[in-house]
């Protein structure tokens, strides 16, 4: 019995990892609405003002020539122990996330610090 529980939860651990697809700077409407990794580098960050606060990651060119929005919403920092638009600028990252568009660019929702992973 716990052969076939062990099986079970490594053919679920890889089917999980398979449903991620990994992109590059192609026609990202293929990927909308799917969970996907996008690695680039984080030209610019940005800090809004207001009743609800989000943090800006502009990756691939500066904003507003960027390839991909990297979106962090407020009630989102408590889980990171380092203040993201800060540590993150400059850094090369992979991102994992549902890829959606907002304002016609493609964007990603971080809701947690481990859908980011900063690259040497």
């Amino acid at each position: 019995m716990k052969k076939i529980h062990l099986l079970l939860v490594l053919l679920l651990t890889f089917c999980n990892i398979q449903a991620q697809e990994n992109i590059l700077d192609t026609d990202y409407s293929q990927y909308l609405n799917k969970k996907v990794e996008y690695c680039d580098h984080v030209f610019g960050t940005f800090v809004s003002k207001g009743n609800k606060k989000v943090i800006l990651l502009n990756l691939g060119a500066n904003y507003p020539n960027h390839r991909l929005v990297v979106a962090i919403f407020e009630d989102s920092w408590k889980a990171f122990n380092y203040a993201p638009a800060e540590f993150l600028k400059n850094k090369n990252i992979c991102v994992k996330g549902k890829l959606i568009m907002y304002k016609g660019k493609p964007e990603i929702i971080v809701k947690s610090p481990d859908q980011i992973t900063v690259k040497p």
